[in-house]
């Protein structure tokens, strides 16, 4: 059986320079590390940084040959079916303790120190990201968190710690979003606001995407 990390298998990842900070950006249910690595070209900012692309570890079908990768496995019928009423927030996502565990040993091995990490991702990944920020000793130095929902939120409560009020996240959604309603980013902004972190949510006309406005506008926020 291999030992290999969860999170390097198939990863994808640029620089490896101490000297800079690193992005590390989870994609979305039914993604793959490919979908996001082109960000690392197509963001506009003045700095270089170290970036890396994770794979999710389960292989889900998309219907016929195709195939795709998720962080955990989710009830696509009844997000479909509650549609702009979903209410993820109090949702604790089957196994996303032990992609803590292992995303604690990941970093150790690459060095990477979290107070020069910036965390990010779409949809599942950013609900991820947002985990993973409350459940690292040391809290990364901003949050990228992009058309995604607050999950977990009991336990989080939990982790909060006075050095996050250090961090900053960027938060946009599309108005139009029909996979996560635009009212559980509402709820995820709300949620940081209470406990004092800083941060800038933009609103965007469009579905589930990334558009480039918001490009741009990530680009001068990792800038600052």
């Amino acid at each position: 059986m291999s030992n290999m990390n969860i999170f390097d298998k198939n990863l994808i990842e640029g620089f490896s320079d101490p000297n800079l900070d690193s992005i590390v950006l989870f994609h979305g249910y039914g993604a793959d590390a490919n979908d996001l690595a082109p960000l690392s070209e197509y963001i506009p900012t003045s700095k270089k940084f170290n970036w890396y692309f994770p794979n999710g570890p389960l292989s889900i079908p998309l219907g016929g040959a195709w195939m795709g990768r998720a962080w955990w496995p989710i009830p696509l019928e009844r997000y479909q079916q509650e549609g702009k009423n979903l209410d993820v927030s109090e949702e604790v996502p089957n196994g996303i303790d032990k992609l803590a565990i292992e995303f604690k040993k990941w970093l150790s091995a690459k060095n990477i120190d979290s107070k020069k990490l910036i965390l990010g991702g779409f949809s599942q990944g950013g609900m991820l990201a947002l985990d993973l920020f409350f459940e690292l000793e040391a809290p990364p130095k901003a949050l990228l968190l992009l058309s995604t929902n607050l999950i977990n939120k009991k336990n989080l409560k939990t982790k909060f710690k006075k050095e996050m009020l250090n961090s900053q996240y960027f938060l946009s959604h599309g108005t139009s979003d029909p996979v996560l309603p635009i009212s559980g980013s509402d709820r995820l902004q709300s949620f940081l606001n209470e406990y004092g972190i800083k941060g800038k949510k933009i609103n965007f006309n469009g579905g589930h995407e990334i558009p480039p406005n918001i490009l741009l506008e990530m680009g001068k926020f990792i800038s600052q």
